[in-house]
């Protein structure tokens, strides 16, 4: 299958932002030697600046969409036979302490720091 085949790709796309850090010095340059040495040379910086803008819009044009896989057409398989479920079992019981069994200590958690003097 050709490239070019299919529905075309626009030619320009979105103007990136940080494209204007080099277009507006160019522009402000051109406004200055247009209006205080030459017309004609503002305005070949100012053409400079649009070709900028141009290439820029140019490079940022969306890809060629790329055609969807085919799928194979899906098959129901009918649910699997279980079993009826149970009810959950419960947690078990806590079992009582022997009567000669050792106390756990506490769980220490660290405090504020000392106050100093």
């Amino acid at each position: 299958m050709s490239p070019r085949e299919g529905p075309s790709r626009p030619k320009f796309g979105r103007i990136d932002p940080f494209c204007l850090l080099a277009v507006l010095p160019v522009l402000f340059v051109a406004g200055i030697l247009g209006a205080l040495v030459n017309v004609l040379l503002g305005l070949g910086f100012a053409a400079v600046a649009w070709l900028i803008v141009l290439f820029d819009s140019w490079a940022n044009r969306p890809g060629p969409v790329p055609p969807a896989p085919a799928r194979p057409a899906r098959v129901q398989r009918p649910a699997p036979v279980r079993a009826p479920s149970r009810a959950p079992a419960r947690a078990p019981a806590r079992m009582p302490r022997p009567a000669g069994a050792p106390v756990r200590a506490p769980i220490r958690r660290a405090g504020p720091p000392p106050a100093t003097r």
